[in-house]
């Protein structure tokens, strides 16, 4: 396509709307030509002449990224708002005013300071004095693989330095949780700009930055999610410039973040084949290399794994694949009781006759016996665990169970959450399906993240929190949206041109 505008104010306006990143002007050769004094009654008329056309598919994404990347600005100055650094700066300054305000919902006595981290809070107060990693309810009960071990460790740290479920404490680790969450605007930028270019971006960062969500979560709750978040933000990050850039170093360190990821958040495990996966694609037709690459990971990953399962090999006596209380959770959220996305009741943290049980038989034989009533349960209930997993499937998406005011007040879960969660939700949508249209490959990594991460929440139990891990990835997508939505298409925008002969 060629077209002419007769002023640079004819072509600024254009520009200031679509961003250089944008498919038609992405691409294109600008020309400013002064026209003769002659023309236009004897005034000197200028052309700017914009060659565009469709990218090349033999070039491919690489080119297309190089292009927006090395773009100039359209003012030629670094805009403060536009800044990752700043944003996140922003981010956590929302979060510490935040935390001001929800504190007491960790810091307070209820159930012998329960509600300060849960069993990662009570793990943690073993370790601090001098327990060891163990004790995850509110009675003695020795060694546990309950959890993984670097969120306890962490807050075991805090509890040593600034006391036991203290107020200094609670605001300690909320600090720090309120920085983990802050510090994701970084990956987020990187991410986005390199799938879909500044603007979006800059978009991501800023819905990130204000998503009351990640406020919420962040300056509330003593748990490892906004860590794990960061840590999965980093693993995609480091997904995509391992397509490009793939060295031997970058293979052994990405099994090690794969395998920090995992001893912190078990569940950030299923990220790691999935975009390990997808970033050893492009040399599976060099078996050699591919078979070298995929090792390194495997390596990496081992080498972070290997102490932790070890360690738990040796105190239970029997092989543990990073926790043992998958089959607690999967009873929790399948025991027939369908009033809640799982029956907290049930729970040994909160029901005695259930701590009394744990402490008899011991942490090993009482998971066994939850496995074999949660198995009880698919044989004898299969269709009912079906519509539950549909159940669970369209909560994590929308926010909404059932109407019953007990789960509409919890946690976060009334009405304005479900609108929330369904706006975020549509909005990935459409960003997904903009980024399939324009550029599959960049959309392959998010489709396999949105597939894979949430299987183990729809077959067991699901809570916004435990999304919010790939939350990071569903803001970029979203972001693409909410710019499409308000992008208008470029015949809107676009001055009628002349074509050039």
């Amino acid at each position: 396509m060629n077209l002419q505008f007769h002023s640079s104010s004819e072509l600024l306006p254009v520009l200031n709307q679509f961003g250089t990143d944008h498919p038609i002007l992405g691409l294109a050769s600008i020309k400013h030509q002064p026209a003769s004094p002659g023309e236009n009654n004897g005034h000197a008329r200028e052309t700017i002449e914009v060659e565009s056309s469709p990218p090349d598919p033999t070039i491919g994404q690489e080119r297309r990224r190089k292009t927006r990347s090395t773009m100039p600005s359209l003012t030629g100055k670094n805009r403060l708002w536009r800044s990752s650094a700043a944003i996140a700066l922003v981010a956590l300054a929302l979060r510490l005013v935040a935390m001001h305000f929800f504190y007491h919902s960790t810091y307070n006595n209820y159930e012998n300071h329960l509600l300060f981290g849960f069993e990662t809070g009570r793990i943690a107060r073993s370790i601090a004095e001098g327990h060891g990693y163990g004790n995850p309810l509110f009675v003695e009960t020795g060694p546990t693989a309950w959890m993984t071990p670097v969120y306890p460790y962490l807050l075991a740290g805090v509890f040593k330095f600034f006391g036991v479920y203290s107020k200094t404490s609670a605001l300690v680790i909320l600090g720090l949780n309120s920085l983990f969450s802050a510090l994701i605007c970084i990956p987020i930028f990187f991410i986005a700009h390199r799938s879909f270019g500044q603007s979006v971006a800059v978009w991501a960062c800023w819905l990130w930055a204000l998503s009351p969500y990640s406020i919420f979560i962040s300056s509330s709750f003593v748990w490892e999610t906004c860590l794990a978040a960061l840590l999965a933000a980093f693993l995609f990050l480091c997904s995509l410039k391992l397509k490009e850039q793939p060295t031997s170093w970058s293979w052994f360190g990405f099994g090690i973040l794969c395998g920090f990821s995992a001893v912190t958040n078990a569940s950030t495990l299923t990220l790691c084949p999935v975009l390990a996966g997808w970033a050893l694609y492009p040399l599976w037709r060099s078996r050699p290399h591919w078979l070298k690459s995929a090792f390194l990971v495997a390596l990496g990953l081992g080498t972070v794994l290997l102490p932790w399962e070890v360690r738990n090999c040796r105190t239970f006596h029997t092989p543990i694949p990073l926790r043992d209380n998958f089959w607690l959770e999967f009873w929790v959220g399948n025991d027939g009781n369908t009033q809640s996305w799982l029956d907290s009741d049930a729970h040994p943290t909160i029901n005695p006759e259930q701590r009394a049980e744990f402490v008899r038989l011991g942490e090993i034989p009482y998971m066994r016996e939850k496995r074999g009533e949660a198995l009880g349960f698919l044989a004898h209930h299969p269709a009912l665990y079906f519509v539950l997993c549909l159940r669970r499937f369209v909560y994590l998406w929308t926010g909404f169970w059932n109407l019953d005011p007990s789960n509409l007040r919890d946690e976060f879960h009334g009405f304005a959450n479900v609108y929330l969660t369904i706006s975020v939700t549509l909005a990935m949508l459409l960003g997904l399906w903009r980024a399939l249209r324009t550029d599959p490959q960049a959309a392959v990594p998010y489709v396999l993240v949105l597939l894979f991460y949430p299987l183990l929440f729809y077959l067991t139990h699901p809570t916004i929190r435990y999304r919010h891990v790939i939350d990071p990835e569903i803001f970029i997508l979203a972001a693409l949206g909410v710019k499409f939505l308000l992008s208008k298409p470029v015949s809107a925008v676009l001055p009628r041109p002349t074509q050039a002969l």
